[in-house]
């Protein structure tokens, strides 16, 4: 790996949500809270890598593109579809089962998109757990976004108290669930379950931005506050960025 600082985006490589009624839907990653938090910090001059649990390239939510669930904003999905495909990145993430010390010591914080995969994988592999820990005791900052809190819970149920129990988060709230197309299927509601592993969860009004931020750890309840949650995010990281020449796309470039 490049021995530069670094922020890693951590995404989840999940391809299908396993439901409570035992069926299961594709998922992944969800656009917009990927390229929001991506475009502010290369704007900013920091330098984001993805990585997965295991090293397999993250998908996209094809729902995440779908001009429908943007309000029919059919300019928003296409900018989305374009800066997806510009973040090269996705197609060879880093594995966190490899990352060594010295990559460890490089990067200098951790953001974590939502999407409904991290319910599945971010919530339960022992490479997030290792990651979070590192993150605590070198005092190096934490995002997470919408589902992407699901990773705290990586950090719960061993031998170990979580670091984070009772800090104050958010999460895409029960009542935003229960207005999805799953309403009553999710595999469990992730606004209790953070309550029941001992965390303090603050909710805004759905569909609204909100943030909450805490000691160890900063997040954001939904993607309408993903550059909300990038700011306060990027106030936590080392005052001056690594300048690093920025390639140009091919193509027309869209700013979303």
């Amino acid at each position: 790996m490049n021995t530069q600082p670094f922020v890693l985006i951590l995404l989840s490589s999940a391809q299908r949500l396993r439901l409570n009624d035992g069926t299961e839907v594709t998922t992944g990653f969800w656009a917009e809270e990927l390229v929001t938090p991506w475009q502010i910090l290369r704007k900013a001059g920091w330098r984001p890598q993805v990585a997965t649990p295991d090293g397999v390239p993250p998908p996209v939510d094809a729902e995440s593109l779908d001009p429908a669930t943007l309000g029919g904003d059919y300019g928003k999905a296409a900018c989305l579809c374009d800066a997806v495909r510009q973040i090269t990145d996705l197609h060879t993430p880093i594995d966190l089962d490899v990352l060594t010390g010295k990559d460890l010591d490089t990067l200098i914080g951790v953001f974590i998109p939502g999407g409904n995969g991290p319910l599945m994988d971010l919530c339960q592999a022992a490479g997030v757990d290792r990651l979070l820990r590192h993150c605590v005791a070198a005092a190096k900052p934490i995002a997470t976004l919408c589902h992407g809190t699901a990773a705290l819970l990586a950090t719960c149920g061993g031998a170990n108290r979580s670091p984070f129990c009772g800090q104050q988060v958010t999460c895409f709230s029960a009542a935003e669930e229960s207005a999805t197309s799953l309403a009553g299927r999710w595999p469990y509601t992730l606004e209790n379950r953070l309550r029941q592993e001992g965390f303090r969860v603050s909710t805004g009004a759905p569909w609204q931005s909100h943030i909450a931020t805490d000691h160890l750890i900063l997040s954001g309840q939904n993607p309408a506050s993903a550059a909300a949650l990038t700011h306060a995010f990027i106030q936590r990281l080392p005052s001056t960025p690594t300048p690093t020449p920025t390639p140009t796309p091919k193509g027309k470039h869209y700013e979303c």
